[in-house]
C-alpha cells in the first residue's frame, strides 16, 4: 500500500492545488543566507494549500517512517544538551548530527531548546538538575540578571549559554542547512524560566538571542520561529518569520483550533504564516480543509504522543499521511524540500 523508502531521498506526497492565504514576506533578517529564504519561501509556497507534516525527535521519527509507511517531511530537534549547565552534568546531544542526516534525505529542520537554567540549579530529589529548564526548578531570576546589565556575573552566564547554541548553530550553517529556530517556547505559560517573570524580561531576553546569533556571531541561516498567542507576549511581526502555539489535545481529539487559529491571526494582522510547532494529536486535514484553518505544518510530541495509538491511531496516521494536502517525503528525489520554493 505504501511505497518504500530509501534514506536518501524523498517526494513531496502531494500536487500543488490552488488558493490559500497568499502571503509572501521577506525573512526579518535582511542578511539571510539563501537557504534561510528558500526555506521560508517554501513554507509560503504551500501555506494555505498544504499542512507540511512534522515529528519531534530522530527516534520517533524513525518510528513514523517504519510503522505508518510514511516520513515526516519536519523533523524536530533540541539544543537542551548543548546548555552549559548540562554540559557540566556530563550531557552529550546528537542533535546536529540528525540534523545534517535529515537535510541529507531531504527534510526541513526545526529546533527548540529547552534552554537549562545558567546556574542555581539546586538539584533536589524532588527537582532533579535535568529539570532545570522549569521554574519550579531553578532560583534563576532572569529579570535580575537582566538588571544587573552587561558586567553583571548572570548576564554574562546568558551570554555564555547563548553563545555555547551559536557554535551548534554555526555547524549547521556551515554544512550549508538553513533550520526553523523556536527560542524561548511557550513563554507565557511561566512554567518555564524564561517566562517566569512576566513579558517585559523575556521581550529582552528574546533581543539579546537575536543580536547576540546574528550580529555577534553573524549566523544567518535561520528562520525565526515565535511561539506565543498572547499579544503581549508577541515579539512582532518584525522579529518573528512564522507564528505558532503548542497545544496537547486529549488523546484522540483531533480538532484544528480554529479559535487558536483566528486569534492567533489577529495578533499578526494575518501578515504571517502560522502553524502548530507542538501537538500531541494531528489536526485532521480533512476537517482543516473543510473550516479553512490552513496552518502551515504541525510537530507532533515524541514517544507516547506517536506511539501509543491513544494520541494518534494506526488508522489515522495512515489516513493523514496520504491525505493529498499533507506534506510528507516519498522515495525518488535527492532534492531538499526547502530548495523547492
Amino acid at each position: 500500500m505504501f511505497a518504500k523508502f530509501t534514506l536518501l531521498s524523498f517526494l513531496v506526497t502531494s500536487a500543488i492545488a490552488a488558493g490559500g492565504p497568499g502571503l509572501s514576506y521577506d525573512n526579518i533578517d535582511k542578511a539571510a543566507t539563501p537557504g534561510a529564504k528558500s526555506l521560508l519561501k517554501y513554507i509560503q509556497s504551500q501555506y494555505g494549500s498544504h499542512y507540511i507534516s512534522g515529528q519531534q525527535d530522530e527516534g520517533s521519527w524513525q518510528w513514523v517512517k517504519e510503522n505508518v509507511g510514511a516520513a515526516p517531511a519536519i523533523l524536530g530537534s533540541d539544543f537542551m544538551y548543548y546548555s552549559p549547565s548540562a554540559v557540566a552534568r556530563g550531557s552529550k546531544s546528537h542533535a546536529v548530527e540528525d540534523v545534517i542526516k535529515h537535510d541529507q534525505r531531504g527534510g526541513i529542520n526545526a529546533l527548540v531548546w529547552h534552554w537549562y537554567a545558567p546556574t542555581c540549579l539546586p538539584d533536589t530529589q524532588e527537582q532533579p538538575w535535568y529539570s532545570g529548564f522549569y521554574t519550579k526548578a531553578t532560583c534563576f531570576n532572569l529579570d535580575n540578571a537582566l538588571n544587573d546589565g552587561r558586567n553583571g556575573t548572570n548576564f554574562r552566564l546568558l551570554l555564555r549559554d547563548i553563545d555555547a547554541v551559536a557554535e551548534q548553530i554555526k555547524r549547521i550553517d556551515q554544512a550549508g542547512i538553513p533550520i526553523l529556530f523556536r527560542p524561548l517556547h511557550e513563554a507565557e505559560g511561566g512554567w518555564f524560566w524564561w517566562g517566569a517573570f512576566g513579558p517585559g524580561p523575556f521581550h529582552k531576553l528574546w533581543d539579546i538571542i537575536y543580536d547576540r546569533i546574528t550580529r555577534f556571531h553573524n549566523l544567518h541561516n535561520i528562520v525565526w520561529v515565535c511561539n506565543n498567542l498572547e499579544p503581549a507576549w508577541y515579539p512582532g511581526n518584525d522579529k518573528c518569520d512564522i507564528a505558532t502555539v503548542d497545544h496537547y489535545a486529549d488523546p484522540g481529539d483531533h480538532g484544528v483550533l480554529e479559535d487558536k487559529f483566528h486569534k492567533l491571526q489577529s495578533v499578526t494582522q494575518g501578515e504571517r504564516v502560522l502553524a502548530l510547532a507542538e501537538v500531541g494529536p494531528i489536526p485532521d486535514p480533512m476537517m482543516q480543509a473543510r473550516k479553512d484553518i490552513p496552518w502551515a505544518y504541525w510537530m507532533v510530541w515524541n514517544d507516547e504522543f506517536i506511539k501509543d495509538g491513544k494520541h494518534n491511531s494506526k488508522a489515522f496516521l495512515q489516513n493523514t499521511y496520504n491525505n493529498t494536502r499533507v506534506v510528507s517525503q516519498r522515495a525518488g528525489s535527492k532534492t531538499s524540500l526547502w530548495k523547492q520554493a
